[in-house]
């Protein structure tokens, strides 16, 4: 009994001794707790005033990349203004001599009116070049939307002067004179392709009555199909105009819709108003080209009809150019290929419109050289400009003529060699008969020399 009372008093320590080491190892545990929590919340405090820190540096950067792209757009945009400025300045040079050349050779048909029923006509051919000049001058420093404008005028022009170039052939011919020319073309009905039936409404009178009648109505013939040019093409680029700014016959991806567009039709009309046009001319052309031979209507002609194949066939061959780089370059997204694609547009434009204003004042001076005011004075004789070269052509016929002479030395030393020849065998036989001739007459000696020993 005593021993089981002094047991309790003997655990005593032991279990305060515990209860203190569970109590300090708690207290221990909190700690800890309390340190990593602090420490935990130091480390995201400065994760956040690091991730503040980098958005602010970012922001900063974003803010230099949007100056430096600003800086480089304005440079960008600056160096295509000063070359813009550039091809304006070189186009309106060449513009202005081109007007200024042709406004001088128009002051000498003014100051030699020597015949105005043909030199007004020569007057509204030489307004050509300057008019192209200028269409295409303000075509570089107008906007774009201008640019139809423009192009109405210019086509209206060159049909016009289709039909003037026609008129001046029969000014030219007649002397202002009706009659002479319908005279002159009788004369050569025999060749005269008869007119298009569809016109016999305007015959009066009728081809079949005489060869005037069929002279006249062939005149009348070349001067419709002519002048119908001049209605039709400025009306079909009008036309044109109007459907394009509409929006009327949109591909949308089909490469085969064009051929059902309304542009493909008014595209069929122009065609066949050219080729009417330039029927009547030629067919004028053919039938009196001998009486017209003194005036070189196919050099004006050329002059004339040359500033619109060279521009337009140009024009083509630049843009088929353009195209062709824009489609070499197709790794490129949709919004550069579209950038891309209305810069090449815009270049490929600035390009035709800047030759055409250099090559004007190049058909100034052809017009200068084959309209000369001086053709229509009395007694005048056609001129032939040698203009300033190389000598080329002189030094090939030198040089041909020392083949020439070569050949012709050969040839005689050839015909001295068969001479000899032919002197040679004629001595051979020369020789050859003689030598027979004595034998016949050393026979005939013996014969005699026998017969006087027989005697």
């Amino acid at each position: 009994a005593m021993f089981a009372q002094l047991t309790p008093h003997e655990d005593e320590p032991v279990s305060s001794s515990r209860m203190r080491t569970d109590i300090l190892a708690n207290f221990l545990n909190v700690g800890a707790i309390g340190v990593l929590s602090a420490v935990s919340v130091i480390l995201f405090i400065q994760l956040q005033a690091v991730s503040l820190r980098v958005a602010s540096e970012q922001h900063q950067i974003d803010e230099l990349k949007k100056q430096i792209q600003s800086s480089a757009n304005e440079i960008e945009h600056q160096s295509e203004k000063q070359h813009d400025l550039t091809i304006v300045n070189i186009a309106g040079t060449f513009t202005l001599l081109s007007c200024l050349v042709t406004m001088f050779h128009m002051t000498a048909h003014l100051r030699k009116m020597n015949q105005p029923f043909v030199q007004r006509k020569i007057l509204a051919v030489l307004w050509m070049s300057p008019i192209y000049a200028l269409t295409s001058f303000f075509s570089l420093i107008l906007p774009p939307s201008g640019e139809p404008y423009l192009g109405i005028v210019k086509d209206f022009y060159e049909s016009y002067v289709i039909y003037q170039f026609l008129s001046f052939l029969i000014a030219v011919l007649g002397r202002g004179d009706r009659g002479a020319v319908v005279r002159s073309l009788a004369r050569h009905t025999d060749h005269l392709k008869p007119p298009y039936k569809w016109l016999r409404c305007l015959f009066h009178p009728h081809p079949e009555e005489s060869d005037e009648a069929m002279a006249n109505a062939v005149l009348l013939e070349c001067q419709v199909l002519a002048m119908q040019f001049v209605f039709f093409r400025p009306a079909t680029a009008i036309v044109s105009f109007v459907f394009e700014a509409a929006g009327v016959g949109d591909s949308d991806g089909n490469k085969w819709a064009y051929f059902y567009s309304p542009q493909f039709f008014l595209v069929m009309v122009e065609n066949a108003s050219v080729f009417l046009a330039f029927s009547g001319l030629l067919k004028f052309y053919h039938a009196v080209r001998d009486d017209l031979a003194w005036c070189q209507p196919f050099a004006k002609f050329l002059t004339i009809k040359g500033v619109v194949f060279m521009t337009f066939w140009q024009g083509l061959a630049i843009s088929i150019l353009f195209h062709a780089s824009e489609g070499n370059s197709g790794d490129k997204s949709d919004g550069d290929d579209s950038s891309d694609s209305s810069s090449n547009t815009y270049s490929a434009s600035s390009i035709q419109h800047l030759l055409i204003c250099m090559e004007m004042l190049f058909f100034s001076v052809a017009h200068w050289c084959v309209f000369p005011a001086e053709e229509w004075e009395d007694g005048y004789k056609a001129k032939f400009n040698q203009g300033p070269g190389f000598g080329f052509r002189d030094f090939a016929q030198d040089v041909n003529l020392i083949i020439d002479s070569g050949k012709r030395s050969m040839q005689a030393r050839r015909e001295k060699k068969r001479e000899r020849g032919d002197g040679t065998e004629g001595l051979n036989d020369r020789t050859t008969f003689s030598g027979d001739s004595m034998d016949e007459t050393d026979e005939n000696e013996d014969v005699v020399d026998d017969n006087r020993s027989l005697v």
